[in-house]
């Protein structure tokens, strides 16, 4: 069994995930043993169905330091390595991959660049000579070494390219701080990102992030010559989603090159060409690359099929990228504010919104809840197409009494935002010539959740919180979600900002607070990996029918 652990935190936890792989991830931890820095543990976290009794092995190991084993449904390797750092007791979190031979200074050279100020340690990634002796494999060997000198050359920048998991070392309060890893990258394990976007983040955060060459992970390299050309175009498809994410880093992605006029005869047409000709272009590829010893036509062959798979990917990730996930739909009251100007166009009657419900279910869009809506965007479960999640600002006394019977009538599921300085009160914020209106109290608060309501916060104040200094963002983020949970509603996880203003500041300080999303009204649906806290949404105003929101939706979503 694993040895017992001191109670004190140690320098580090070395945190494993690990899928289907049992003899290399028990090779790594036994190999462990040999650090030449003792103050550590281990956290393995097994990805999925366990059926090579990976954890019964890991679990029987006799070894010198605390091993703790972790099982979860498939979930891929970000959401793994998130579990195993929550899971974590060390000062600092040292992310290795399961196919890794530590060298035996790999934990006291980590330790030795952040004892020199640095806060994130990326180390070099050897081919591990017990690797099969293959052609790819050569190559990620070549690879490896290329990196390392780019890498040497290049310090004290790191390019983004570079930023990847396999071995990487940061704080535990800096990956708390960070959020940990995005794991709507993950999609089943297909596309990769999450290490580049990880990385990016703590270098847009201004961790400082240093190359350390003498911190060495041997990496065994077992995949074949059709799973890296998977990998290539998938590899391209994450570039493109960070791209997207990310839009001042798209210059530091992967771009196909065609510098000569070689290349412009050859790949130029080779990327255009359609599936039904690429598919066996790239089953030949594979098969001459996977020769014992293949000659320089061959290998010139595969990697402009490579280039090829790469722009396919990329093509791909960019038409599955604009296509809309769900649509988040926006009302205020559901009340005939007809009689006054300026709020008129907030108020859809109850009949109208009834109407709207009803045709947009005739024409295929489901409701989804909550916790479904946020799965899906997180990287879980997809969404049905068409899908819609219903929202409602400020909270209004017609909420109860007006939505939430015909919500009822109809099982659907909504969001409310409740402006919590404001319980029980009006809409004080609004401009001298709009009337006033009763927001819900305490009890139609609960009352609406009995419905099926979930209650998120809109801040405390109604105010715009963009310019809000930051001491006083605690009572609108922190304090509204302290309010609603001290009138005995579930603690608040998603935020609406209010009059839909928001900035990257803000909505990193919505994601300190705990809260899972935050929505804005952009007018547009919800799209594959969107940032979680900047969620569009579209407003529904008075005049619409459901035949008037059907078309809006078509057009936006």
């Amino acid at each position: 069994m694993a040895a017992a652990g001191l109670n004190a935190a140690p320098r580090f936890s070395v945190i494993v995930p690990t899928r289907g792989r049992r003899e290399l991830v028990l090779r790594l931890v036994q190999q462990l043993r040999d650090q030449e820095l003792k103050d550590f543990d281990v956290v393995v976290v097994v990805d999925g169905a366990d059926d090579d009794g990976t954890a019964a092995g890991l679990r029987a190991l006799e070894l010198p330091f605390t091993l703790t084993v972790l099982e979860q449904e498939h979930r891929g390797a970000a959401a793994a390595r998130n579990a195993g750092a929550e899971t974590a007791r060390g000062e600092i979190l040292l992310f290795l991959d399961d196919d890794m031979a530590p060298d035996a200074a790999l934990l006291a050279e980590h330790d030795r660049s952040h004892r020199a100020g640095a806060q994130l340690v990326l180390g070099h990634l050897p081919l591990d000579p017990a690797s099969p002796s293959t052609a790819v494999a050569a190559r990620v060997g070549g690879w490896a070494e290329r990196r390392r000198d780019r890498l040497v050359r290049s310090a004290p920048t790191v390019a983004m390219p570079e930023l990847i998991s396999g071995q990487m070392s940061l704080s535990r309060a800096a990956f708390q701080e960070l959020g940990g890893f995005d794991t709507a990258f993950t999609r089943g394990g297909l596309v990769p990102g999450a290490d580049r976007d990880f990385g990016y983040r703590a270098r847009r955060a201004g961790l400082q992030t240093v190359f350390n060459p003498d911190a060495i992970s041997h990496q065994f390299y077992e995949i074949d010559a059709a799973e890296y050309t998977r990998r290539s175009r998938n590899g391209a498809r994450g570039d493109r989603i960070l791209a997207a994410r990310y839009p001042e880093i798209a210059g530091e992605l992967w771009q196909p090159r065609f510098d000569s006029l070689l290349a412009k005869l050859t790949l130029g047409p080779l990327v255009r060409l359609p599936r039904a000709l690429s598919e066996p272009l790239r089953s030949l590829a594979v098969r001459v690359f996977s020769r014992p010893e293949p000659d320089r036509l061959s290998y010139r062959f595969f990697f402009a099929v490579q280039t090829m798979e790469r722009q396919r990917g990329a093509r791909e990730e960019v038409h599955a990228l604009r296509t809309p996930i769900a649509a988040v739909l926006a009302y205020h009251a559901i009340s005939d504010l007809s009689g006054n100007r300026r709020l008129a166009p907030y108020g859809v009657a109850p009949e109208a919104f009834a109407e709207q419900l009803d045709h947009v279910a005739g024409e295929g869009w489901s409701f989804v809840d909550l916790d479904r809506f946020l799965d899906a965007v997180s990287g879980g479960a997809p969404l049905p197409p068409r899908s819609i999640l219903l929202t409602f600002d400020d909270a209004y006394v017609d909420l109860l009494t007006a939505a939430c019977p015909i919500l009822s009538e109809r099982r659907l599921p909504a969001v409310a935002f409740a402006v919590t300085n404001q319980i029980g009160g009006t809409n004080v914020w609004r401009r001298a010539d709009a009337i006033e209106l009763p927001l819900l109290d305490a009890a139609g608060l609960r009352a609406a959740a009995e419905h099926g309501v979930v209650i998120g916060s809109h801040g405390a104040t109604h105010r715009p919180l963009v310019a809000v200094p930051e001491e006083e963002l605690a009572a609108e983020l922190e304090g509204s979600a302290d309010t609603l949970e001290s009138i005995a509603l579930p603690r608040p996880s998603v935020f609406s900002y209010p009059h839909g203003e928001w900035s990257p500041a803000l909505a990193a300080a919505v994601a300190r607070a705990g809260y899972r999303g935050a929505f804005t009204v952009a007018g547009s649906g919800v799209r594959r990996l969107p940032d979680r806290y900047a969620l569009p949404r579209i407003e529904v105003l008075a005049g619409e029918t459901g035949k008037t929101l059907a078309r809006k939706l078509r057009k936006r979503a």
